[in-house]
């Protein structure tokens, strides 16, 4: 199963570790498979949030409290630019954390009132037959700026893990010139479009695996 490059880019590049992704099947193993195979996964998960089209800038740095207790180094923060509509946020929103392309279940609830107010996002997802739990805080209108937090475990391979991830969001207006909703622009100049990796990603999954 192939995997979007924007997204192990960007997970190379913020926490220094090799992805998951990476590692080879394991032969026979089998996580659940979701029903009415001929609907879109998308379409059967709960709606994700989502910003406003345009420009985004998002900086995610980790905790730095949490990574020194346990004894682990800190990666440097990145920054990326992502240019989103509303058809291509679904995916958009959640690129920034790892091993979102092969989604099974997805909870989104709100939370808090006035400057509290945002969502608590958690989905269950595999890459490959490593499972992959992700639980997100998102804070903010989604107009103008948000921030947050995430962290996401892997059960099989726990060195992958995480740790608390914590991002911040601000609209920069509309998409550059040439840009297309999807476009992500990783810190080492290279432009990426999550989107159409995302749907590579499903297609391989589809036609190479049976869950």
């Amino acid at each position: 199963m192939r995997y979007p490059e924007g997204v192990l880019a960007l997970c190379l590049l913020a926490w220094s570790a090799p992805g998951a992704a990476h590692e080879a099947p394991h032969a026979g193993a089998k996580h659940p498979s979701a029903k009415a195979a001929n609907v879109p996964r998308e379409s059967r998960q709960p709606a994700l949030p989502a910003r406003k089209d345009g420009l985004w800038e998002v900086l995610v740095r980790s905790d730095d409290l949490v990574l020194k207790r346990a004894g682990r180094a800190s990666p440097q923060p990145v920054t990326v630019r992502q240019c989103t509509s509303a058809a291509s946020e679904p995916v958009m929103l959640m690129s920034i954390v790892p091993g979102q392309e092969d989604c099974h279940e997805r909870k989104v609830r709100r939370r808090g009132k006035g400057a509290e107010a945002g969502h608590d996002i958690s989905t269950v997802c595999y890459v490959h037959d490593n499972r992959v739990d992700t639980q997100m805080q998102l804070l903010g209108d989604l107009q103008s700026a948000y921030h947050g937090s995430f962290q996401a475990k892997f059960p099989k391979t726990p060195l992958h893990n995480t740790g608390r991830m914590v991002f911040e969001g601000r609209w920069l207006g509309a998409c550059a010139a040439g840009q297309r909703p999807g476009d992500m622009l990783l810190p080492n100049g290279v432009t990426v479009n999550v989107v159409d990796d995302h749907q590579r990603a499903q297609n391989a999954d589809h036609s190479g695996h049976k869950h």
